[in-house]
């Protein structure tokens, strides 16, 4: 692929993850200020609130994974691992390495099948 070609793509990644953070986080904004009393008594928000925050977390990861493999730092085996390299490199700073990464942690223990996301078909891994 030529340098041209390749920095397209790579950007219309960056920015197609980077808008489906805003959404997801824009959604989970309209929803605030939330009481957990609220979530226990309504189910579809609930499912509502944790579908918007795992994809906005999976957004991130991807978007993580991506920098990574983009600029070159390596090829990560685990979101920690994406974080970890880009704080390493001066990407993106420690604070946001250790939070990025409690998110990922959360997104596994909300959704365990989340590890399992990379055997889907393309069109729901997108």
């Amino acid at each position: 692929m030529r340098a041209a070609n390749r920095a397209v793509v790579d950007r219309d990644v960056a920015l197609r993850k980077s808008e489906a953070i805003e959404h997801h986080a824009s959604r989970l904004r309209a929803k605030l200020p939330l009481e957990a009393a609220a979530l226990d008594a309504d189910e579809s928000l609930l499912n509502d609130v944790c579908f918007d925050l795992l994809q906005a977390i999976q957004a991130c990861i991807d978007l993580a994974v991506h920098a990574c493999t983009h600029e070159a730092l390596g090829v990560p085996e685990t979101p920690a691992a994406a974080f970890a390299l880009l704080e390493r490199h001066g990407v993106i700073a420690p604070a946001l390495a250790h939070l990025a990464n409690r998110a990922a942690v959360l997104i596994f223990h909300l959704a365990p099948d989340a590890g399992r996301r990379r055997a889907m078909p393309r069109s729901y891994s997108e």
